[in-house]
């Protein structure tokens, strides 16, 4: 039988198709829906797909890189062989060692050691020459000559003696000579050589000058008697020109000065010096002189010091005499120390009772207390004058000194009283004296205790000492501490512009301190002048409360308050945290405060004037200005009393409506004078500013500022609207009674109004091209499409396109890795750290199980020890 024949090459290959397809699963296809079925259209590749593979893919891939390098973060354990040789296959062992060793040789020989002391730095030189020396110009080397007289060797016998010389053939003479006798002959020879360069020097030198002498005789033959002449002609003066130069070069060359010293370094000295004359001034008040605390310095003797050299002189010992008396120390005059004392108490108390008394009594008095005291001395000197203390010399002159003796004490005495009164003196000036150094008060009552001993003068001096003892650079906390010195003076500022005659001159002064302490710490002195100005609002509309809605006008303190925001911060910003609030509560005074006297029309003036300054820059139009000098201008106008004006709010038309009006005939002839703050705020009487003179003063300051304001906001579009009414005020002015520069003001002002109101507005015109047309859903057919849409521009601007294109969905793509990535990161520290969490659940587990069983056990013992024997 024959063998039986198996399927054939169709089935084999049909059988490994099948093999080779892979199976997929339809769950896993995930198909994107089109919107609209088109005929004939190819399915892009993003249309059908398998998420979940790709997923899972990326997934793996992921962990087989992005894993490992996150775990191998930290690690640094791979060993990289460098030694030489050891990939190379065609070397033999003995020839890597080899090779490795000469290697190791070659570094250390090549490598100079840094413990060689004997070691030389090599020296660099051209032809023979050190390059150090070159440089330096020193000695340069240029013939022979040099070389014999600066102690070098020639030439011709460094290449006759030295590097192979000596082996060129000589004659027996030469050679048969020792070295000592070819040197001695070398000698003798360079000494000749020498010799003979010096003497033809010399008949050189003699030639050169024989020339000259020859050439300046027949210099004067070639020249004939000009020369003569010119020789014998008086000397040409120099002119200008060259005295200047003469003068610029004898002139002192400008020095380089000493560098500027920082802010740092300035209050580190200022405070030095301040505190050494406190120093001072506190031993003056004790009356220890500079001198006298020099003498009190302590010496260092040495252990071994005998006082060998001490020697006491003759008077030393008459005034410095070392006697008792009933157990009490002796004064140089005999008595008791506490008895001068008292003495001297009694005759300050006698003093200062006693001012105008005559210089005689008071030396009567003298010569009384001396006599008496002599009296004493004599008497106690019989007892114990301890003569045995001096010498066998003196004993011979006794009766002299004893006549002598009474005037030297007296004149010791009267010295003793002078030095006594001259230091009592210098005491009561030190503590007169202002001191140099204080603290800085921290509250307002501790600032007041700390003034109020001192004049005017004195307090400035007394703030600027207290801030350049306590500058920020000195010391730690200092800033602080000025800081809250700032927030303690704004309310002194305002007690010296409230006293009853203000103390302008010191308000000017304090004002330069705030700003500088304002600069240190703006922010925090920011906050101080806010805080202050919410205070000072919050009373204004209580006030505002108590009176039916009417304010009134604030005194000096607030007005300057106003001033000071303008100095310290800058007005021109858009919002500021202070100036902002300060402006609203200006303007909240101008709309809220009626004007019942002369006085609210100067504050009012004044608050119109901060505003102008306010906004200069800014251009910040502010209703509540413009409103005020209006009713001004009403109050200084004629009224109808058959007719109501029309004015706003805080004016009246009823009421005090003529506090400007013009009352006198001299009014004409007024002069108009700015006001001032000691007219207007110091005034106790307000009838002394009822007057002609104040009136036209007043109106003339309301036209000056709104020709500023109407400058000022000619560029808004509302500015007919806002300055139409102001023409009509004006033209009812009583121009007549004025001077003659009030008149001009008034037809300056009505001149600029009327030539701004003539401009026209342009009215709202239709375009002058006609719109774009819209775009219609109608679609654009082309006649030959080839199935590609086509794209204007040109070429290059169609391949930037394409770029941005492919640059955009690159990026895409990249960005949406990288997410994925940190998702990938995110989700792998999530599982070590529960793992971390598990394991260290499961040793807790154990642990407390064995701590159980061991207490268990524990118990069980006790048990068993506590359990009574049978």
């Amino acid at each position: 039988m024959g063998k039986k024949r198996k399927g054939g090459i169709s089935d084999k290959v049909r059988n490994t198709k099948k093999s080779d397809e892979k199976k997929t699963n339809p769950f896993e296809i995930k198909v994107n829906r089109q919107k609209h079925d088109i005929l004939g259209k190819k399915i892009a590749k993003y249309d059908k797909g398998r998420p979940g593979v790709a997923r899972s893919r990326a997934i793996k891939k992921r962990k087989e890189t992005l894993l490992i390098e996150y775990q191998n973060r930290g690690k640094a354990n791979k060993f990289i062989d460098k030694r030489f040789g050891e990939h190379d296959t065609k070397m033999t062992l003995e020839d890597k060692m080899l090779k490795r060793f000469a290697l190791e040789r070659q570094k250390t020989q090549d490598k100079p050691s840094s413990f060689n002391l004997n070691e030389e730095e090599e020296e660099l030189t051209h032809y023979g020459q050190s390059l150090s020396r070159i440089e330096k110009f020193e000695d340069p080397v240029d013939s022979d000559e040099d070389e014999e007289e600066s102690g070098k060797i020639s030439g011709d016998l460094v290449a006759d003696e030295h590097f192979g010389g000596f082996l060129t053939k000589k004659s027996d003479e030469e050679t048969n000579k020792s070295w000592k006798e070819r040197m001695e002959e070398l000698i003798v020879k360079s000494k000749k050589e020498k010799y003979e360069r010096k003497t033809e020097k010399e008949k050189t030198l003699e030639m050169t000058e024989k020339l000259d002498e020859e050439w300046k005789s027949l210099r004067l033959l070639m020249g004939g008697s000009k020369h003569k002449d010119d020789a014998q002609a008086p000397a040409k003066k120099a002119d200008d020109y060259d005295i200047t130069v003469r003068e610029l070069a004898f002139e002192i060359k400008g020095k380089p000065s000493d560098r500027l010293k920082t802010e740092e370094e300035l209050a580190k000295e200022e405070k030095e010096r301040l505190e050494k004359l406190e120093a001072d001034r506190l031993r003056r008040m004790k009356g220890v002189f500079p001198d006298e605390e020099a003498e009190k310095k302590q010496v260092h003797f040495s252990a071994d010091d005998l006082d060998d050299g001490f020697i006491l002189n003759k008077e030393d010992e008459e005034r410095f005499h070392v006697s008792y008396k009933d157990g009490q120390l002796l004064t140089p005059f005999g008595k008791d120390q506490s008895e001068l004392e008292d003495t001297e108490e009694e005759k300050d108390k006698d003093d200062d009772d006693d001012d105008d008394d005559d210089d005689d009594d008071d030396e009567d008095g003298e010569e009384e207390e001396n006599g008496e005291e002599n009296s004493e001395e004599e008497e106690s000197g019989g007892e114990d004058n301890h003569s045995d203390l001096e010498s066998g010399d003196e004993e011979g002159g006794e009766e002299e000194e004893d006549v002598k003796e009474p005037s030297k004490q007296q004149q010791a005495k009267t010295d003793i009283v002078t030095d006594l009164k001259k230091r009592k003196k210098v005491m009561e000036e030190a503590r007169k004296e202002l001191p140099y150094t204080f603290p800085v008060p921290l509250t307002y009552e501790e600032l007041v205790d700390m003034l109020e001993p001192y004049d005017a003068d004195d307090q400035l001096t007394v703030i600027q000492r207290i801030r350049k003892c306590h500058h920020p650079s000195l010391a730690e906390g200092n800033k602080e501490k000025l800081e809250t010195f700032f927030t303690v003076l704004l309310p002194y500022l305002g007690d010296l512009a409230s006293q009853e005659e203000p103390m302008l001159k010191s308000i000017n002064a304090l004002i330069s301190h705030l700003y500088e302490l304002c600069q240190m710490s703006p922010i925090k002195a920011g906050q101080a002048v806010r805080d202050l100005m919410e205070e000072k609002q919050d009373e204004f509309s209580q006030y505002c409360q108590r009176k039916g809605g009417r304010g009134i006008f604030p005194k000096l303190d607030m007005v300057l308050y106003f001033k000071l925001v303008s100095l310290l911060f800058p007005t021109s910003d858009l919002k500021h945290p202070v100036v902002t609030p300060t402006m609203l509560f200006m303007g909240q005074i101008l709309a809220k405060s009626p004007v019942q006297s002369n006085r609210d029309i100067f504050a009012g003036l004044f608050i119109c004037t901060l505003f102008l300054e306010y906004i200069s820059l800014s251009k910040r139009y502010v209703p509540e200005v413009i409103n005020f000098l209006r009713g001004l201008l009403f109050l200084a106008s004629k009224k109808d009393p058959n007719k109501l004006e029309d004015v706003v709010h805080p004016f009246k038309p009823v009421g005090k409506v003529d506090l400007l009006e013009i009352k006198g005939k001299t009014a004409k002839s007024v002069e108009i004078k700015p006001f001032t703050i000691s007219q207007t705020f110091a005034c106790k009487d307000l009838r002394q500013l009822s007057t002609d003179e104040f009136r036209v003063c007043a109106t003339c300051q309301s036209l000056r500022l709104l020709q500023e304001f109407a400058v000022l906001y000619e560029d808004l579009p509302a500015y007919k609207e806002i300055f139409q009414p102001l023409r009509y005020i004006c033209s009812k002015l009583p121009t007549e009674k004025y001077p003659e520069k009030v008149q001009k003001q008034v037809s300056d002002l009505i001149q600029q109004l009327e030539k701004k109101n003539q401009n026209t507005r342009n009215s709202l015109t239709m375009q002058k091209r006609p719109p774009p047309m819209l775009k219609m859903f109608e679609p654009k057919i082309e006649e030959s499409f080839d199935g590609r849409k086509k794209r204007g521009g040109t070429r290059e601007f169609r391949d930037k396109q394409r770029l941005l294109h492919k640059h955009k969905k690159e990026m895409k793509s990249a960005v949406r890795e990288l997410r994925k990535d940190s998702q990938f990161l995110a989700r792998q520290r999530l599982e070590e750290r529960m793992s971390r969490d598990a394991e260290r659940k499961r040793k807790v587990k154990e642990i407390y199980g064995m701590l159980a069983s061991q207490e268990g056990e524990f118990k069980a013992m006790k048990r068993k020890k506590d359990k009574p024997v049978i």
